[in-house]
């Protein structure tokens, strides 16, 4: 198959979704098959891995280093009928997921469609009435899943979102996946050298964008009365994102300044180190569809502590491979302190979250996806005929 995938952020920006959408190329092109991406280009990044074309684009805001692709391009809306595709895949439902669309129509290939992102719950980042803004943002993720001949859900709890969205297209349940040997035995030296962390330090790590939604405010509040009990506790917040001078100054007004890490950025090749340094995995989004980090730290053997919410709530099993409470403080704060004060009750979650991992292989992914989409296509030629 050539596969077109259309989306509107890849490397070098570190997310959930660049990463599901690096790992979903390289898987296919392992069995054989030939996946082009499109997505706006970033300035000053230089793309090393074949097939990726860029459209140009431009930064919105100096906030937050994101582009935004200028969906048009004379090249390579002439390319693209040229490349054969079989099938275009999308995942995200505005600008060049509209590109995605209309070639879709245009080359009479079938289109599927990723629902990554419960965008109502951004609706913060666009300064005007919240309401009308989720409801128009609702709308247009409705109008166009019903343009898609597929729909592909993370999760289970997204699968009644959906449906309470009244969506007709089809919808198949596939997770997101990890490559689990990347995070097998990580080596956790370089970081907690780097950071002066000893061996008496227990780490609480969180991985992610820094951003409004992920609710961080609460993570440091929530650190804070841990720390009271459990003095040589840490937490490490490895990201980047337009809340963290905010977060930074939380930490200081709350007076645990000392006690938290702000690496920012990190190459994704050096993550793994970072969770190897990790005593907990901790979230305290409820935004989330199937958040990779949440599946990398339990790979690499983090308990998680999270809100039960979408995201969390169809990933952790409790008492298995982690904690879930209600978006409670004080619940929130004594999950955590069962972690810490019991040894012996967190190695049995980290082994249980290893064996929950294995769940989410990418290997297994790409085989699905291919199956997917070749009866996608085949059923697309039916109707054609």
């Amino acid at each position: 198959m050539n596969i077109g995938i259309f989306t509107n952020a890849y490397k070098p920006i570190i997310s959930g979704v660049v990463n599901s959408i690096d790992l979903i190329k390289s898987g296919l092109e392992a069995r054989g098959h030939r996946v082009f991406i499109f997505a706006p280009r970033y300035k000053g990044y230089h793309d090393k891995e074949k097939d990726v074309h860029r459209f140009f684009s431009v930064n919105l805001t100096n906030r937050v280093d994101f582009p935004v692709a200028i969906p048009y391009s004379f090249r390579l809306f002439k390319l693209i009928p040229n490349l054969k595709l079989d099938i275009i895949h999308t995942h995200h439902p505005f600008i060049l997921g509209e590109v995605g669309v209309n070639f879709a129509k245009k080359l009479k290939i079938p289109l599927v469609y990723t629902f990554h992102t419960q965008f109502e719950q951004y609706s913060h980042y666009i300064p005007f009435n919240q309401d009308i803004v989720r409801k128009v943002t609702r709308f247009s993720v409705i109008k166009y899943a019903q343009k898609c001949n597929l729909i592909i859900c993370p999760s289970t709890t997204i699968l009644s979102l959906l449906d309470n969205y009244g969506i007709t297209s089809p919808i198949e349940m596939i997770p997101n996946a990890i490559d689990i040997s990347a995070f097998d035995h990580p080596d956790a030296e370089p970081v907690r050298k780097k950071y002066g962390l000893t061996q008496k330090d227990k780490l609480l790590i969180y991985v992610g964008r820094i951003g409004l939604e992920k609710n961080l405010g609460f993570m440091l509040k929530a650190f804070k009365k841990a720390r009271e009990r459990v003095p040589n506790v840490k937490l490490m917040i490895v990201g980047e994102g337009a809340e963290l001078d905010s977060l930074k100054d939380l930490a200081v007004n709350l007076k645990i300044d000392d006690d938290v890490i702000f690496p920012g950025r990190v190459e994704y090749s050096d993550i793994p180190s970072y969770y190897g340094a990790g005593y907990a995995f901790i979230m305290t989004s409820t935004t989330e569809v199937k958040p990779l980090a949440l599946l990398e730290a339990m790979a690499s053997g983090l308990p998680v502590v999270a809100i039960s919410a979408a995201g969390s709530s169809d990933t952790i099993t409790p008492d298995f491979d982690g904690l879930l409470t209600d978006h409670d403080m004080d619940n929130y704060v004594n999950a955590l302190l069962k972690l810490l004060e019991d040894k012996d009750y967190r190695d049995k979650l980290s082994s249980g979250a290893k064996t929950t991992s294995k769940k989410y292989s990418m290997l297994q992914t790409s085989e699905r996806l291919e199956k997917l989409f070749m009866r996608v296509i085949e059923e697309n030629r039916q109707v054609a005929v």
